[in-house]
């Protein structure tokens, strides 16, 4: 009953990741799942199984496993030492009129976010490796976990059949997946799915229905996951990561089967080497960059900048799409900027993480390879996770599948099934027993305790450790599901919504950063951009939950900009209006989104004649209204309807000193109000009634 369980909730653990990972709700349901399984198996599992799951979990493993977590909660961590946090902690310190602890991380949400991720990944991989212990269950799971990427990878297909937004034009996206992973790693179960059937169907010497059903499905599977493979735009890279992975599934199957001893193994080992450097001088390496992004078949400027400065330490996991809005392009939608796994990790979590990282996968993989080669039977289980870990290291180098929600799970579920299989407990020492002393010799009570206290310590270590890990996800479970609100009932992203309905002509150009999810941005047209003064909601406790937002997460310019408002507009004398335009500029210098309001509360400000590095902030965005971006034309003549005197005059100073022709024609296309008349707020379109 128990392991019934463990598979359902591995099951519905797995299918939500893919199907709703941007969805918090998902992501905490996920996580409560998880925990109750991770609950459950330390309660109600019995020792036996306990103590076979801690010959699995050895020292060094456990250590590899524990080691990003304490590095995360480290990155959370205020730092008491003044200068060795990040800076944009002083800054926002300064701007908030509020003391801040500096930390390394730059978002203390998406640091957290990104710590559940990893939590729930590696109960996954646990509840995974206890129901694989038994050889009929992991038999099972390796079906299951066919079944699933080949489900996926027939969505894929499906989506890059009828187009990338959905069914029919305007929906939501059928599945929430866009890299390879699924695909990659069913292609290597289906391997080892077809080299088990194999097995099975030479010691029977005769072909039953379960077993034709069973080479069928896999070499179903094996042919949706090529497909998508193919189907790709960067096929050849996810090509030759997927043949990295099957070659080492069929390698241990020739071995095996027909290459026995030293210098056969060897003969395999070295074939299976030159074959894939073969294909790896197909790979197109693009020259004089990164190495982290040589491999990517996308334009990754902006990721070039960030990699460029980024730190030792890094800037937070989870905070590369809050990074993002500070190093691109103008105008550039966030959707175009698709950095590798790799990329990532080196920016958020620091190079020295990534070379470890990638140094560990190449020896686990090692190292499960050669569990595999001293297995006669049930080997395909270790060569699984060799060639997943093999897959996934050089995919990590082309695309950033590996760093998705459902990605993850399933790769956590392959390599808890091939630890569970990689040694044979029939070669283990047996448990100890309850007495192992002869009747003849004399009482004495410390060699027979001492092997059973030592197994008992370990069990309930064990038992102890699995606990702790439950708790730890119900903890995160019960911060996921509070985070959307803080104090002063008024959501963060309500907040974002009322900055955006502020600007109903603006698009959401920034993508959702709260879900570090890029969402595609379309340029405003000349009808959209004429934005203006709008009349901001929010009651008084707005400002003070904006501010408690910015304390977790400093680099959101659109709530920086959001609170410049809120305070100009209700005239509060806790922040300095100028300061927080500030900090919206450098924390979203090119979203085309803000510029509209941006530009309105600039010029509405009296101080910004009078800093030099303000004014040349609203300088560069007069000029990419006039000259980059023509279709905001329309909302700087709005925000110079509502500019104060000094910044119709640094308007006026900018455009004479470019065009003189352009001032006199933005001028004649600013109506002069008729004697008795009101002037319409700019943010209403000319010809609607203004009568109160």
């Amino acid at each position: 009953m128990l392991v019934r369980f463990l598979m359902a909730a591995l099951l519905v653990s797995v299918a939500v990741a893919f199907a709703m990972p941007e969805i918090p709700q998902a992501r905490a349901l996920c996580s409560a799942v998880l925990a109750i399984a991770v609950l459950a198996t330390a309660v109600f599992t019995s020792s036996s199984t306990i103590a076979r799951l801690a010959r699995r979990l050895r020292p060094l493993l456990l250590v590899v496993l524990v080691v990003p977590a304490i590095y995360m909660t480290l990155q959370l961590a205020p730092i008491p030492i003044h200068g060795f946090g990040n800076p944009i902690w002083e800054t926002a310190s300064a701007a908030l009129n509020v003391p801040l602890a500096g930390r390394l991380t730059v978002d203390i949400g998406a640091t957290a976010q990104a710590f559940l991720h990893y939590g729930t990944t590696i109960a996954l991989a646990l509840i995974a490796t206890v129901v694989a212990l038994d050889k009929e269950r992991a038999w099972q799971l390796l079906a299951m976990l066919v079944s699933v990427t080949a489900i996926v990878s027939a969505c894929l297909l499906v989506r890059q059949a009828v187009g990338s937004d959905g069914l029919s034009p305007g929906d939501a996206p059928v599945l929430a997946v866009t890299g390879a992973v699924p695909a990659v790693l069913g292609l290597v179960l289906s391997a080892a799915m077809l080299a088990r059937a194999f097995e099975e169907r030479r010691r029977a010497k005769q072909l039953s229905f379960r077993l034709a059903t069973t080479l069928s499905f896999a070499l179903l599977a094996a042919l949706l996951c090529l497909s998508a493979i193919l189907a790709r735009g960067d096929g050849t890279r996810t090509a030759i990561a997927a043949l990295l992975g099957v070659g080492i599934v069929l390698a241990a199957f020739a071995i095996q089967n027909w290459f026995y001893g030293i210098w056969g193994m060897a003969s395999v080992l070295a074939t299976a080497a030159i074959l894939f450097l073969a294909a790896f001088t197909l790979l197109p390496v693009r020259q004089n960059t990164d190495l982290t992004i040589a491999l990517s078949a996308h334009n990754l400027a902006a990721t070039e900048r960030m990699l460029q400065d980024a730190g030792q330490a890094g800037s937070g996991a989870g905070t590369y799409a809050a990074l993002l809005p500070i190093h691109r392009d103008i105008g550039a939608p966030l959707s175009r900027e698709r950095p590798t796994a790799a990329a990532a990790i080196a920016i958020e979590m620091g190079r020295p993480f990534l070379y470890v990282l990638l140094m560990l996968a190449v020896l686990g993989a090692a190292a499960l390879l050669r569990c595999s080669l001293r297995r006669r039977r049930d080997y395909v289980y270790a060569a699984v996770g060799s060639g997943a870990a093999a897959a996934l290291a050089l995919l990590a180098l082309v695309e950033d599948g590996i760093l998705q929600f459902g990605a993850s799970l399933l790769a956590a579920a392959m390599f808890g099934l091939a630890v569970a299989q990689s040694q044979s407990d029939a070669a283990t020492a047996a448990l100890p027993s309850q007495s192992t002393r002869l009747v003849s010799e004399p009482d004495n009570p410390r060699p027979t305790c001492a092997p059973t206290r030592t197994y008992g310590i370990a069990n309930a270590s064990m038992r102890i450790g699995l606990g702790s890990i439950a708790v730890i996800l119900i903890a995160q479970t019960v911060r996921l599901l509070a985070q959307p609100s803080y104090p002063g009932r008024l959501p963060v992203e309500a907040a974002r919504e009322a900055l955006l309905r502020a600007l109903p002509s603006s698009p959401r150009g920034d993508g959702d950063l709260r879900a570090g999810r890029l969402a595609p941005a379309s340029q405003p047209t000349a009808n959209e951009a004429a934005a203006s003064r709008p009349e901001i909601g929010g009651g008084p406790a707005a400002p003070m939950v904006l501010a408690r937002a910015l304390q977790y997460s400093p680099l959101r310019g659109d709530l920086w900009l959001m609170l410049a408002a809120l305070s100009r507009e209700q005239r509060s004398a806790d922040y300095d209006v100028a300061a927080l335009l500030k900090l919206s500029y450098y924390t979203a210098p090119n979203d085309l989104a803000l510029l509209p309001l941006r530009l309105t509360v600039a010029l509405g400000e009296v101080s910004v004649a009078s800093e030099p590095e303000l004014r040349e902030l609203v300088q560069r965005d007069v000029r990419i209204a006039l000259t980059k971006q023509p279709s905001l034309r329309p909302a700087l003549i709005a925000a110079y309807q509502s500019a104060s005197a000094d910044g119709k005059g640094l308007v006026d100073n900018l455009i004479s000193e470019w065009d003189s022709a352009a001032l006199q024609s933005m001028r004649k296309e600013i109506r002069a109000p008729s004697p008795g008349t009101e002037l319409p707020p700019p943010n209403r379109p000319p010809g609607r009634g203004t009568a109160r």
